[in-house]
């Protein structure tokens, strides 16, 4: 038996898409992207939708457009995929790593406010596995220190927070397409948000700098970059978006079937779902209670054919982060605990009951050894 980390789910219908572009001519940014864009839009409930060439260039959008510089700061969860601390680094601000609630990995508001110095410009809270982070808390703080919030909701597609979709709960918000996602095109990102002036900046930033509004031409007016998204990945994109919310019933579905084998196991926490939350569960992650087992069961599930993975990473752990000066100021022990016991797990849509069994009861056999 050979089980998957992640499996993209894909049939006739994105084939058959893929198809009429590539028959069309027309492979590059064009009409295919600006129709997703607009159907994207309209599912999350934004006025704007910037289609980008992943969620890290539309992170690096976000932030271009709130006009970052050095010596700005910017208040990142420390346990996340890099890309969201290393986007702050591409605009010249600096990342300020701080604490995660245990339970839910998402950013902890407290750590915020210990945090927010006369430096403060924005805060990046990332809605984690497809957990919205505690916006509500989140945005009192924003508003009362005049700070910019950006989520990064890589994860997060369909999921909410006491009744909004993510997307909707910040300023601006950035998801990702790859493979490993609930919408899936390979690679691509959105940027969404009800800004007029910030979009549009966006959208001139993604596309070299040009802005066709003058004399009816191409005028390159700033240096920009081409974080464009091609007509092939939008078209898989507007298909599968017709999908995604029978995706995310099914993937409850299964969330909930691993939650029932394992119950009682108390060497293992499953995901926790905040009250007020639809956790739309991008990626099953369980914590273990001996951290040391974790690696163990990585590599012996391997050897049975099961491919999982750490949870995400802390940050202030990793090399580049270690060595850069100003970047954590206080204890990051949740999130190190995190980076240490967190282990995902096979999770996709077309997972069958008995392959979750094999799953389970391998993992278990794991970490029993491990005494």
């Amino acid at each position: 038996m050979r089980i998957q980390l992640a499996r993209p789910c894909i049939g006739k219908d994105e084939l058959t898409a893929i198809q009429r572009v590539l028959e069309s001519g027309f492979w590059t940014e064009a009409e295919v992207t600006r129709k997703f864009e607009k159907e994207f839009a309209r599912y999350i409930g934004v006025k704007h939708a910037v289609a980008t060439s992943s969620c890290t260039t539309a992170l690096d959008l976000a932030l271009f457009s709130l006009g970052l510089k050095q010596g700005d700061e910017v208040i990142v969860p420390d346990f996340t995929f890099p890309a969201t601390g290393n986007s702050v680094f591409h605009t010249g601000a600096k990342p300020i790593l701080v604490d995660i609630d245990i339970k839910t990995f998402t950013i902890d508001p407290d750590e915020i406010k210990r945090n927010i110095t006369r430096r403060s410009k924005a805060i990046i809270p990332v809605h984690l596995f497809g957990q919205c982070a505690n916006m509500k808390v989140i945005n009192e703080i924003a508003q009362e220190n005049d700070l910019h919030v950006v989520e990064d909701a890589a994860c997060g597609i369909g999921s909410t927070h006491n009744g909004k979709k993510a997307g909707t709960l910040g300023d601006s918000a950035c998801f990702s397409f790859h493979p490993r996602k609930t919408l899936a095109i390979g690679e691509g990102g959105m940027l969404v948000t009800n800004d007029d002036s910030l979009a549009e900046r966006a959208r001139i930033l993604k596309n070299h700098g040009i802005d066709k509004k003058i004399n009816s031409r191409l005028c390159f007016v700033t240096p920009g970059y081409n974080f464009r998204l091609n007509d092939i990945a939008s078209a898989i994109g507007l298909v599968q978006l017709d999908k995604v919310d029978s995706f995310i019933l099914e993937r409850v579905q299964l969330a909930k079937e691993y939650n029932e084998l394992f119950k009682g196991e108390k060497q293992i926490t499953t995901p926790y779902v905040v009250k007020g939350n639809n956790h739309t569960y991008q990626t099953y992650c369980v914590r273990l209670a001996q951290k040391k087992a974790r690696d163990k069961a990585i590599s012996e599930l391997a050897a049975k054919g099961i491919e999982t993975q750490i949870g995400t990473y802390a940050l202030h752990l990793q090399p580049f982060y270690r060595n850069c000066r100003g970047v954590v100021r206080s204890a990051l022990s949740f999130s190190k605990s995190a980076y240490e016991s967190t282990l995902a797990l096979p999770f996709y849509n077309g997972l069958t009951l008995k392959e979750q069994k094999f799953v389970f009861e391998n993992l278990m056999k794991s970490i029993c050894s491990s005494g």
